[in-house]
């Protein structure tokens, strides 16, 4: 630290067997911050909502479940003070998608697509209500993502460009329709957009923290206008500052089978057909689907395209209901805990439902150990494994092992 300057760096190296690549670069950013603005640029993990993305199933639009996606963002990191009660945070980011070579390679000889040299864009607003001695506050606000740019591609064959000028990252910014030379489902905006609405109302105890909240996904204006029924992440939390065998817990709903559908609409070419509108949670039709090496960006419990059998790049089982618990706690002084229980229902999409309801459990448990001799390194295990039609039995183990300087 100079004075108000902050400067910060962040690497982190993986050695994975089964994984997309045998060698990962997780990490690998710089931070810079003048007093309340700051600049990042790399690759970094993020949690940008308000969520406690130790214990929670991950956010609707962004839950850290990729790889992370090299960009550079710039704004008000952390929440700045207007009055006494009321605080705001807003950034804004572009970036660059990097599994090209591993899209081409999962299509293969199909005549599915994929898009190459895509663009990523970010804003989000937040806000904050209330004060220290106040025991209930408000937290809520929203994210946009977008996927922009680059050549949507057959095989090897190009189909569209899909923008790649200096235009086109003004064009992200302020969302305009594609024209009449693109793709048809770019006429009314450009590019593929997802979006979070969160709320969250917190009570504070003596020692404790109680908070109840509900994101939103959405899509489009029927997402937002919540005209998607139940859909959504709803949670309760509770947290904790003392050390205890139990220091947080959270229990979560996630619902994703209404999409703002069906509406049966008439063809004007032919008022003989109908056609059915609806979201089709993380599918797009020119960028295929929200994910990034195979993995989904938004919440992991919509299966990720990874474990497509046929070269298919986009989410076939996206509706979804599901209950979900994590909670942690102290151990002892130097050994920590964390769990995580799972169970959800797989319905397949709106346009093309499973014959029966695939369901799954899922468990997760971690132990970290750190030792004060050390001197700031942290060892930590943890398994995980999977039972149930929709993955199959699957059971891993990670090894890792961290230093603080």
């Amino acid at each position: 630290t100079i004075h108000s300057w902050v400067f910060d760096t962040g690497l982190d190296l993986a050695v994975a067997s089964g994984f997309t690549s045998a060698f990962v670069v997780q990490q690998a950013y710089a931070d810079i911050r003048y007093k309340w603005l700051g600049l990042r640029l790399g690759s970094w993990e993020e949690m940008p909502t308000p969520l406690n993305h130790s214990l929670s199933s991950g956010g609707m639009s962004w839950s850290g479940n990729a790889r992370p996606i090299p960009q550079i963002r710039a704004g008000f990191p952390d929440y700045i003070t207007l009055f006494p009660f009321f605080k705001l945070k807003c950034e804004t980011s572009y970036g660059w998608f990097t599994d090209n070579n591993f899209q081409k390679k999962t299509v293969g000889e199909t005549d599915y697509k994929y898009v190459k040299n895509a663009k990523y864009h970010h804003k989000s607003l937040y806000i904050r209500i209330g004060k220290p001695q106040w025991r209930l506050s408000f937290e809520g606000g929203y994210t946009l993502d977008e996927q922009f740019g680059g050549y949507q591609m057959i095989g090897k064959e190009q189909v569209w460009d899909l923008g790649n000028t200096m235009k086109d990252y003004v064009v992200a910014f302020i969302p305009q329709s594609g024209g009449d030379d693109g793709p048809a489902n770019e006429t009314y905006f450009k590019g593929n957009y997802t979006g979070n609405e969160h709320f969250k109302f917190s009570y504070q105890l003596k020692n404790s923290t109680i908070s109840a909240y509900m994101e939103n996904y959405y899509e489009d204006f029927s997402g937002m206008g919540k005209l998607n029924g139940m859909d959504g992440l709803w949670g309760i939390e509770y947290a904790t500052n003392q050390k205890q065998i139990i220091n947080a817990v959270v229990l979560e709903y996630l619902q994703t089978t209404n999409q703002s559908s069906p509406l049966v609409i008439m063809v004007p070419s032919d008022v003989s057909k109908k056609d059915i509108v609806t979201d089709n949670y993380y599918n797009n039709w020119i960028y295929v689907s929200w994910q990034h090496w195979g993995m989904a960006l938004g919440n992991p419990l919509l299966r990720s395209p990874i474990y497509n059998q046929n070269g298919y790049l986009g989410f076939p089982y996206n509706r979804v209901k599901a209950v979900h618990v994590g909670w942690s706690g102290d151990i002892t002084d130097k050994w920590t805990y964390r769990m995580k229980l799972t169970y959800n229902q797989t319905f397949g999409t709106v346009t093309e439902p499973t014959l029966d309801i695939l369901d799954n459990y899922s468990t997760f448990a971690e132990v970290t150990y750190m030792p004060q001799m050390t001197n700031g390194w942290i060892f930590t295990a943890s398994t995980a494994f999977d039972t149930g039609y929709l993955y199959g039995d699957n059971w891993g183990i990670q090894l890792k092992i961290n230093k603080k300087f």
